[in-house]
Order: C-alpha cells, then sequence, then structure tokens
C-alpha cells in the first residue's frame, strides 16, 4: 500500500519514516480502547506538549499536571532535546516521544490520564502520538488536536456541544465545540486503556470549569505556555 506520507517526505529521512511506520503497526495489536477509568477516583490529569526551535535544533517537552478536582496544578516539569525529524503528518511521536519518556519519568505521582497534544486514533493507521504513547506507557492517554488530520464531521451547534468524527463508516473521535463560534472546535480521540463517552466528560468537565477562557482544556493550555516559555529562555 502507497504511503503518502512517506512519499511526501524528504528522501533523507524515509527509510527512517518506513521504520516508524512499521512499528506503529505493531503496536496496534496492542492497543486496547476499553475503559480503564473509574471517573469517581480520577484525581490527576496531565497535558503535554512540545515546543521547537528549527532555528537552534532544539525542542522542549513538558508536562503539567492537575488536580481534576480543583484544577490547580500540582506539577510541572520539562525536558530539553534535539529532534530527529522535522514535523511530518502522522509521525509526530518519532518528532516528540522522546522528550515525553523524559518528562514523564519525572512525574513524582503519575497522572490518572494523560492528554497529548495530538491524536489518538485519530489517525490514517489508528496510531498517533497519544495512542503510542499510551501503548508505550501502559496508561490511559486522549489526543486533543486542534486541527482536523483526516476524517468528516458536522460542526457543532453550540458552545458544550460535540459531533462525531467519521472515516469510512468508523466513529475515531469528536470535534468538541469547547468555545463559543466562530472558533473552530478541538478535535478529541482516544488514545489508550479509555472509551469515547469518557474522553469527551473529562475533558469537557475540564473546560467548562476551569476560569481561563480559552478552547484548550487547562493541562494542555499550561504546558503550552510552560515548554513556549521554557524553551524561549533557553535560547
Amino acid at each position: 500500500m502507497e504511503d503518502k506520507y512517506i512519499q511526501d517526505a524528504p528522501e533523507e529521512i524515509q527509510d527512517k519514516l518506513m521504520l516508524a511506520r512499521k512499528e506503529q503497526l505493531f503496536l496496534i495489536d496492542k492497543l486496547n480502547l476499553n475503559n480503564k477509568i473509574n471517573l469517581g477516583n480520577v484525581r490527576l490529569v496531565a497535558g503535554f506538549d512540545t515546543a521547537f526551535s528549527d532555528e537552534h535544533n532544539l525542542a522542549c517537552s513538558g508536562v503539567v499536571v492537575i488536580d481534576f478536582r480543583t484544577l490547580e496544578v500540582v506539577e510541572e516539569h520539562v525536558e530539553f532535546f534535539t529532534p530527529e525529524i522535522q514535523y511530518i503528518p502522522t509521525f509526530l511521536h518519532l518528532r516528540e516521544g522522546k522528550g515525553y519518556h523524559s518528562v514523564y519519568k519525572k512525574i513524582e505521582e503519575k497522572p490518572d490520564i494523560s492528554f497529548f497534544d495530538g491524536n489518538g486514533i485519530l489517525h490514517p493507521y489508528r496510531v498517533g502520538l497519544a495512542t503510542q504513547m499510551g501503548i508505550e506507557l501502559s496508561v490511559p492517554t486522549v489526543g486533543i488536536a486542534k486541527k482536523l488530520l483526516f476524517g468528516k464531521y458536522e460542526p457543532p451547534i453550540k458552545q458544550g456541544g460535540y459531533s462525531e468524527i467519521y472515516y469510512d463508516n468508523e466513529v475515531l473521535g469528536v470535534a468538541l465545540q469547547s468555545s463559543k463560534q466562530p472558533a473552530k472546535p478541538i478535535f478529541l480521540s482516544q488514545g489508550n486503556l479509555i472509551d469515547l463517552s469518557t474522553t469527551i466528560h473529562v475533558v469537557r468537565e475540564i473546560i467548562l470549569n476551569q476560569v481561563y477562557q480559552t478552547k484548550l482544556p487547562l493541562p494542555i493550555f499550561r504546558v503550552d505556555q510552560l515548554v513556549r516559555e521554557q524553551l524561549k529562555e533557553e535560547i
């Protein structure tokens, strides 16, 4: 089967991308979308994101852990590293995964759910960043993307509403209208060890109760700020 994402990439990294794709296809057999979350016991939710400086060939991955009930920040950590490749769609893990494994090890009290700035199963091969990290760490994960990688959906009508994202009649996630229109929705998908209804509930609960007027749930919003600030200071 032709892989347009590899074919469209620079020739010098295509072999590396093919190996990464083989790893994704291997991991898909380990994917578990059965829910491991008891909502009554959820206490800590983490957000992961990475900022890049192409000019300095430097990246900063970060994690912000919040208390699900109070929405207060409990922990935050960062890790600087040199990215292996530039941005290539469907290969976010190859670009960012090294940093996330490093910052995850720094977390003192592991989160119940981890949000990643990227996709979960909303991915042509069903193994986006959040899914691959969830399988590798054996933890519940959620993908939260600001742009739609693929699939189709009907725009949600009101703030707080959502609509399912389909590809070949398969539901791969939802478009959540997290802020007032005309702002575009965010795109949620299961990563690993969580079902879609729990994914939607946890993200909506945080967005509806957070003080910040932002379309992103607090853990992702805060970690996005953190890595940008830390990278700016470093360079």
